[in-house]
């Protein structure tokens, strides 16, 4: 099978949930449409090509002779109804999102901050999560005042998370 990621192939991260599929390459690095509809570009380090055979294959269930298969059917309104709030947790600090930003001035790294922000929100707001984390860190204090902006645009409640966890450095969104 030819390894080789072009625009069309179907990708996964390897870094977190999900995939999408390659819409553009921009020399080192992938614009992918995610299963959930967004852009985002990522380095050839963090993603893989889909096989598709594989896939298939790992999806079959094997019984060996003699077994019965056994299944069990969920009904979607027990899936939606859980009584567990859907807790995400995203650490927005630029070491956690990209390998090498030693070139990028303060005011790049801040605005690649709040654009990957920006893109769990939307991610959260579409999968029903009921608090979001958001891991800025304390430092100077710039961008945990830009994430909170961020938020006041989309209109969502927020506080500052539990300080002995997250040591002042980190915000809930409280999804309604």
């Amino acid at each position: 099978m030819d390894n080789k990621i072009r625009i069309g192939d179907e990708i996964k991260f390897l870094d977190s949930e999900g995939g999408g599929k390659v819409i553009s390459i921009l020399g080192n690095s992938y614009i992918i449409l995610t299963n959930e509809g967004f852009e985002e570009k990522h380095s050839i380090n963090t993603i893989i090509k889909v096989n598709e055979d594989l896939e298939k294959s790992l999806k079959k269930i094997y019984v060996p002779d003699g077994f019965k298969k056994l299944t069990k059917k969920v009904q979607k309104d027990s899936i939606f109804k859980s009584k567990t709030p859907l807790v995400w947790e995203i650490d927005i600090h630029i070491e956690n999102l990209l390998d090498n930003f030693y070139h990028m001035s303060n005011y790049e790294i801040v605005n690649y901050q709040l654009d990957k922000c920006e893109n769990i929100i939307h991610k959260a707001l579409k999968a029903n999560v009921h608090k979001l984390v958001i891991i800025h860190g304390k430092g100077q204090g710039v961008l945990r005042k830009e994430v909170h902006n961020l938020l006041y645009s989309f209109r969502l409640d927020f506080k500052d998370s539990d300080y002995i966890r997250y040591s002042g450095g980190a915000t809930d969104v409280l999804f309604r």
